[in-house]
């Protein structure tokens, strides 16, 4: 009760200022400045649509407001977006409202829907390393199964660049910062004919180590070329071609005992250690992924109906080496990955026309993957001598993925201003994979080969249906239910042990209301949403004990399992409150709340001790999160503009990731504290000649936050924590024209 005081306190102090503020408007605004909050046009429901009218949690970001956060990459989106996390391991993995899945296995999918441009990605991985040329990105919060199919349990993300236009226009920027950071950015937009236009970009970001032993550093470049061809008002085809690499020494913390560890015996005597890097260690991290991506986007107007047609197909190259802590002259383990990608998509779809009475969309979708994958890893820290050490791996020697789907979503007006909206998708998938368990000693050859080879069929359908009202034009209602499916798959195991994990369902309900006050000078939006989750989806860093019962072709090896929980339960709200106080000033609060809980998760891997996690909280996922931020915009001469803005998040202490546990089965949890962490910016900007100065601060209090800690299951082999970064501070300057 306390946290919806503090909510409701903050939206009546904000609505007294903003009471307050109308007396503060004796001068007239420029004409840059408006007197009311800027409307905000998405599309995440496939569809054109005002923001304050979709019966949707959406967040949105847009390219002013990326330009003056220096955001540079997804993983720096959680800095504004509340309801958006990033487990970063050997990639960054996102979760929405405390939702999200990570695993080092071929074939697991992600819960948070990516999409580039309307192009569904397959994986994290296949994401560009760089932000550049955006025109949006929208968060979709909560399950998305009728519009974006099997893997959108926790949301969607979708990043929309620019398109090309019909005349010369053009950009470039380059940006410093503390730790060596040198950014750029460029774009240039050529109208070839008047039905012909091509629009170039790129991006490039590099940085030296955030940590002492030179990981956690990044050299990220990346570059995209779209082709528009308008050969009439009702009909267009845009080509887009893309390609990225990024390359880093990874990012681990690999002291004994991560920051903010508590509750934990063996870190008793350790308090919160400063962010001051990893020990040294021997052999060198790299972290490595190429991207190349294309699509093909056609657009036509039939007259009764829209058509589009979406094409894409993307690659990528991941390779990472990651050494463990370092307690002597030998790293405790060296874990290999390397991964290759390919995947296509087809979807095609028709909607009702702007303005129809009825709002309309079917289409279908069918995508192809193909995921070979090899794990190695060797156990240095159970053999004096890395000559000895036993070594296992896991490749994937050939692997299919395919899934087709068919949807349909509409909203019909019923009476007043009370409509009805419902979906339906009925998706079919098949997985087949096909690999080796090896094990050896040294650099020797393996000395045990265990073959696997499965594949799984899934049908599934999902459904949402909710009311909608318009109370009045500044007043809107919804209340939806959904169901949501996210794909089950195969793990690289020994026949018939853990080689499946099954699908994970959910049922959703969501209720909403978007208000506008005081003439349009205050927005005050509310969601609450409970999901109930089957077969929820997990991963566990698997050991398997000898001793334990009969002989086990992988006993004391280590694997990393994709299982499920029998239930579990993602509960809370959102409150986001934005004023105009004056035509200079802007005020915004929100706040978060979560309660996201194993229901029964009893854990029962073979060869191991049974754990029950049931009524245990979910990783990543803090009770509450509070958000203020505020920006004043001073008139300069000649009509020049300088904005200053300032906001401080307040994270919950919540755990970071799964349990540690003993071979005795005790359960040892890693907490991340509470914590605030504060942004400041500021832009200079010309009115006539296309100039724009940008600097900003960022975790000004140069908080080491937690992002994940490895688990140990059933053992405690090693310490392994990700951070986000440190206190970073840097300016960019831009020049259209």
């Amino acid at each position: 009760m306390s946290i919806f005081k503090t909510s409701l306190a903050g939206s009546t102090a904000l609505t007294l200022l903003l009471t307050i503020g109308n007396t503060a408007q004796a001068q007239s605004a420029p004409p840059q400045q408006s007197t009311q909050i800027q409307e905000v046009v998405i599309t995440a429901e496939k569809k054109t649509e005002n923001l304050q009218k979709a019966p949707i949690s959406v967040e949105v970001l847009k390219p002013s407001d990326i330009a003056k956060e220096g955001i540079k990459n997804a993983l720096d989106l959680q800095q504004i977006l509340p309801s958006v996390k990033f487990e970063e391991g050997s990639y960054a993995v996102p979760s929405i409202r405390g939702l999200g899945t990570y695993s080092e296995g071929a074939g697991v999918d992600s819960a948070v829907a990516l999409v580039m441009d309307g192009i569904y990605l397959s994986h994290p991985l296949a994401m560009t390393p760089i932000l550049f040329d955006m025109s949006s990105i929208e968060a979709a919060l909560g399950p998305q199964g009728t519009l974006y199919g099997r893997n959108s349990n926790a949301g969607a993300i979708n990043f929309n660049t620019h398109d090309p236009v019909n005349h010369y226009a053009g950009m470039a920027s380059v940006g410093f910062g503390n730790y060596g950071e040198v950014d750029s950015e460029a774009m240039i937009n050529i109208p070839l004919t008047d039905k012909l236009a091509l629009r170039v970009a790129e991006g490039s970001v590099k940085h030296n180590s955030y940590n002492s032993d030179t990981t956690n550093n990044e050299d990220a470049i990346a570059a995209r070329a779209k082709l528009l061809y308008k050969p009439s008002a009702d009909f267009d085809i845009m080509l887009t071609v893309s390609a990225s690499q990024n390359k880093t020494l990874g990012n681990t913390y690999g002291e004994d005992c991560p920051p903010g560890t508590y509750g934990v015996a063996a870190c008793k005597n350790y308090g919160p250690v400063a962010y001051q890097g990893l020990r040294n260690q021997p052999l060198p991290d790299f972290n490595n992924n190429y991207i190349f991506g294309t699509s093909l986007r056609i657009d036509k107007d039939l007259g009764w109906a829209q058509l589009i047609s979406l094409t894409g197909f993307s690659t990528y190259h991941f390779s990472v080496l990651t050494n463990g802590p370092t307690p002597g002259p030998t790293p405790w383990f060296v874990f290999h990955e390397t991964e290759r990608d390919k995947y296509v998509t087809q979807e095609v779809r028709l909607a009702s026309e702007p303005g129809s009475k009825i709002d309309w969309v079917a289409g279908v979708f069918y995508s192809w993957e193909n995921q070979p994958e090899d794990i190695k890893l060797n156990l240095d820290f159970v053999a004096p001598t890395p000559a000895t050490a036993p070594w296992f791996s896991y490749p994937t020697n050939f692997s299919d993925y395919q899934s087709e789907a068919i949807f349909g979503n509409a909203t019909v007006p019923l009476v007043g201003g009370l409509s009805l909206t419902g979906g339906v998708r009925y998706t079919h998938e098949t997985k087949y994979l096909n690999g080796d368990f090896l094990i050896g000693t040294g650099t020797g050859a393996a000395t045990t080969t265990v073959a696997t080879d499965n594949s799984e069929t899934q049908s599934r359908g999902t459904w949402k249906v909710g009311l909608n009202y318009d109370m009045t034009p500044q007043n809107f209602l919804y209340a939806n239910a959904s169901t949501g499916f996210k794909s089950g798959g195969l793990n690289v195991v020994v026949p018939g042990t853990l080689s499946n994990f099954a699908p994970e369902t959910v049922l959703a309900e969501e209720i909403g209301s978007k208000n506008r006050f005081l003439d349009g000078r205050l927005q005050v939006d509310a969601a609450a949403f409970h999901y109930a989750y089957k077969g929820y989806q997990t991963h566990e860093l698997w050991q398997p004990l000898a001793s334990m019962g009969a002989p086990y072709p992988l006993a004391g090896n280590v694997l990393f399992p994709t299982v499920n929980s029998q239930t579990a339960t993602f509960e809370g709200g959102e409150l986001d409150v934005i004023g105009r106080v004056t035509p200079f000033d802007m005020v915004k609060f929100e706040a978060n709340l979560l309660a996201d809980t194993y229901g029964k998760f009893v854990l029962n891997l073979p060869y191991t001790p049974t754990l029950n996690f049931s009524n245990t909280p979910v990783a990543l996922a803090p009770k509450a999160t509070y958000t203020m931020s505020y920006q004043h915009v001073f008139t300069m001469p000649n009509d020049d503009t300088l904005a200053v803005g300032a906001d401080s998040t307040v994270v919950l202490r919540h755990p970071v990731n799964a349990f540690y546990t003993t071979d005795t089965g005790t359960d040892i949890v890693y907490n991340m504290p509470t914590y605030h962490r504060t942004n400041v910016n500021l832009t200079y900007e010309t009115a006539e000649n296309g100039w724009s100065v940008t600097a900003y601060i960022r975790n000004i209090e140069n908080v080491a936050v937690i992002t994940d800690v490895e688990p140990g299951y059933p053992t405690q082999p090693y310490n392994n924590a990700e951070l986000d970064p440190p206190r970073t501070f840097g300016f960019t300057v831009k020049k259209t024209f």
